[in-house]
């Protein structure tokens, strides 16, 4: 449906939009037009805003239109929350004033059994040249723009956008991302993509400044060729990670109840995703956990890994991990060793690869740090906290700055000082995990991308 119509006016028109108008907006907290208007406001968007409401003057502070053409200034984004029925007449009117964008959030479309109404709102948008995501979807978030045209109200920043056919998956992956002082560049509930699909995004996304890694809840694709030609090309420059549903034969006939995605065969998407560089991960923390450390981590260079721990028990379980999922746990050289007897470490310290420090401060972390930093051992480092550390989020900040090497974090068992130093780890871009294995696994799919697309001068 999209073809190969240019995205510039479409998706900008959309992410970049100075005006928006609120179609269906309400004075009723309980209607979707009432907080959709109310999070673009409060979401800190600094453009125009219209609500649109025949029956009001007023809505939450700003004058109301009866229509789109009774707004006196330029409209770049129609973000409709109206009857599925009047859809079709609204959007007509909106290319009538020269709206460039919409979001139709409406559900009640092919999804529910009406395809010549879908196919009536496909007949504008190609006619016309407006650019729309939906139906039936759950809108928009673009930080870069302070626009939240969804629910919940989320404004914090951060390093992934999260591109999903449920509109649920987008939203709980920005809570969390939120709930840990980390945030997101975007999130796009896409619906039924009669207009711009899954490959628009991640065109669009890939070249996007403020996005580091791009995280895909997909049930199926538009138009598999056209997707593979933009993996392709866009697969080496940030990375791409994709959860796919119906996997299963009961997994696709949900799919084609959801959304009536084509979900198509699991084992050509695993080979797509393999050959042409995409991250695939098999369910929703492992995205989760993914997008942080491609998000946010520093690309290693191989495999080694590094394990510095307070906790003997969190090491092995870390070591375990790092096998099976094919990472080198290197020995520590006599050198090294030499180096960390000589340091400020515990004498009650196991000196291999885990190095556990044992009971141990944030002071003792620094020292076997930095003996660790002058010898050549690892392409990642896993520190793991699990104990209350005070200054932890310090000693990953200043390991972080001392070395190319990725660096991430596990800590567990740290009670109240865990959950004020998580936030600060974030903000100095060091992902951080709750268990020994989530992290490694994360570390492991980062090794994975950036091996296969290795970063000149990294």
């Amino acid at each position: 449906m999209t073809g190969a119509r240019e995205l510039s006016g479409g998706l900008d028109a959309i992410l970049h939009a100075r005006s928006v108008a609120v179609v269906g907006a309400s004075a009723s907290p309980d209607k979707v037009g009432h907080f959709l208007l109310a999070n673009i406001i409060n979401g800190g968007y600094e453009g125009r805003v219209y609500p649109i409401n025949p029956k009001a003057s007023e809505i939450l502070g700003l004058r109301a239109y009866p229509a789109l053409s009774d707004v006196p200034e330029p409209v770049d984004l129609a973000v409709i929350a109206i009857p599925a029925i009047l859809v079709p007449a609204t959007l007509r009117e909106a290319v009538a004033v020269g709206v460039r964008g919409a979001v139709v959030i409406s559900g009640g479309f092919r999804e529910a059994g009406h395809a010549d109404l879908e196919a009536e709102v496909a007949s504008i948008v190609r006619a016309s040249g407006l650019r729309l995501i939906g139906p039936n979807c759950q809108g928009i978030n673009y930080r870069p723009n302070k626009l939240c045209a969804t629910w919940p109200l989320l404004t914090a920043s951060g390093p992934f956008a999260v591109v999903s056919q449920s509109g649920t998956v987008a939203a709980a992956m920005a809570g969390w991302a939120v709930e840990e002082g980390l945030g997101i560049s975007a999130t796009v509930s896409l619906g039924n993509q009669v207009d711009l699909s899954e490959t628009d995004m991640l065109d669009f996304f890939a070249s996007d400044p403020a996005t580091r890694a791009v995280a895909f809840y997909l049930e199926g694709v538009q138009d598999g060729r056209r997707f593979i030609q933009v993996l392709r090309r866009v697969a080496p420059q940030k990375p791409i990670l994709i959860l796919k549903s119906g996997c299963t034969s009961g997994g696709q006939r949900a799919a084609a109840s959801h959304t009536r995605s084509l979900a198509g065969r699991d084992e050509v998407f695993g080979a797509v995703c393999r050959q042409f560089g995409a991250v695939r991960v098999p369910d929703l923390q492992s995205l989760y956990d993914d997008s942080k450390a491609l998000g946010l981590m520093s690309p290693p260079r191989g495999n080694r890994l590094l394990v510095v721990t307070s906790s003997g028990g969190s090491g092995i379980l870390a070591v375990d991990e790092a096998e099976r999922h094919g990472l080198e746990v290197p020995a520590l050289s006599s050198a090294l060793i030499a180096d960390l007897q000589a340091a400020d470490v515990p004498a009650t310290s196991v000196l291999a690869n885990p190095l556990d420090l044992t009971m141990c401060t944030a002071a003792n972390y620094d020292a076997a740090l930095s003996a660790v930093i002058r010898h050549d051992v690892a392409d990642a480092y896993l520190v793991i906290f699990g104990d209350p550390i005070p200054g932890a989020a310090e000693v990953v900040k200043r390991l972080r700055a001392r070395t190319q090497a990725g660096v991430a974090v596990a800590f567990l068992g740290g009670g109240e000082v865990e959950r004020a130093e998580l936030p600060l780890m974030h903000a100095a871009g060091v992902p951080v995990f709750p268990t020994p294995e989530r992290a490694v696994r994360a570390i492991a799919s980062a090794v994975w991308w950036s091996t296969r697309f290795p970063r000149t001068g990294a």
